[in-house]
């Protein structure tokens, strides 16, 4: 057995309080850290918060303070609830902590040298609550948001994109001469038919958002939540 593990939660969005579905995910992950402590496996145990996008704007805009008070103090909600359950993580995150995005900035940047990311524009439908794009064939008729029903938005913008296209065969490969690497095996056939249906670029920054890490090349871009945080 591995003698070295690393274990996280989600990092959990601030756009509103802790609830039940926060404990329970950062409970099972408590569970699973201590119980590996016990055979003698060094764990590193991190947990945190996901505090960029246009939703904490909005609800900072809400309840009348910055984005930043609103962060500080619902992720100070998250700290002293996991004190209170008594969470044994060895690290608490949070997305505006400067370190944080110093890295975020570099690792966006070392991408941009590297082609795997380039300036373009994007014209499409965007749902604000979801903090992303949808095609026709996954948004609900009448241009509707799958998940949260509402009608999605036209969005213009320029904006930088991910090649994640670059990627399909050298995925697809990889999984043919390492079949062990999808787990679990009865998920295999799923990924592969999804990465088989064709990558698509993905749009990585916005410059209708404000919050979020500014691109250091070119600060009039922020990072897309999504891609900050993972």
């Amino acid at each position: 057995m591995t003698k070295k593990m690393y274990i996280t939660t989600p990092i959990y969005y601030v756009n509103s309080v802790p609830h039940l579905g926060h404990a329970y995910t950062t409970i099972a992950c408590d569970i699973l850290a201590r119980h590996y402590r016990q055979k003698g496996v060094d764990i590193r145990f991190l947990t945190g918060t996901d505090e960029h996008g246009a939703n904490i704007e909005k609800s900072a805009a809400a309840k009348g303070v910055s984005p930043k008070a609103w962060t500080d103090e619902v992720s100070a909600k998250y700290q002293a609830l996991w004190k209170t359950l008594n969470i044994s993580y060895d690290a608490f995150i949070r997305t505006t902590d400067p370190a944080h995005e110093h890295v975020v900035q570099a690792i966006f940047e070392k991408l941009l040298q590297s082609g795997d990311i380039y300036l373009g524009s994007y014209s499409g439908k965007y749902c604000v609550s979801c903090e992303q794009y949808y095609d026709e064939s996954e948004m609900l008729e009448g241009g509707i948001c799958p998940v949260h029903k509402k009608p999605l938005t036209e969005v213009h913008e320029e904006t930088y994109f991910f090649k994640l296209s670059r990627y399909e065969k050298p995925l697809l490969k990889y999984y043919e001469e390492h079949p062990e690497f999808l787990s679990p095996k009865y998920r295999a056939n799923e990924i592969i038919n999804f990465v088989k249906g064709g990558l698509r670029d993905l749009s990585v920054t916005r410059t209708k958002v404000k919050w979020g890490v500014p691109v250091k090349s070119n600060p009039a871009h922020t990072i897309y939540v999504w891609f900050d945080a993972r």
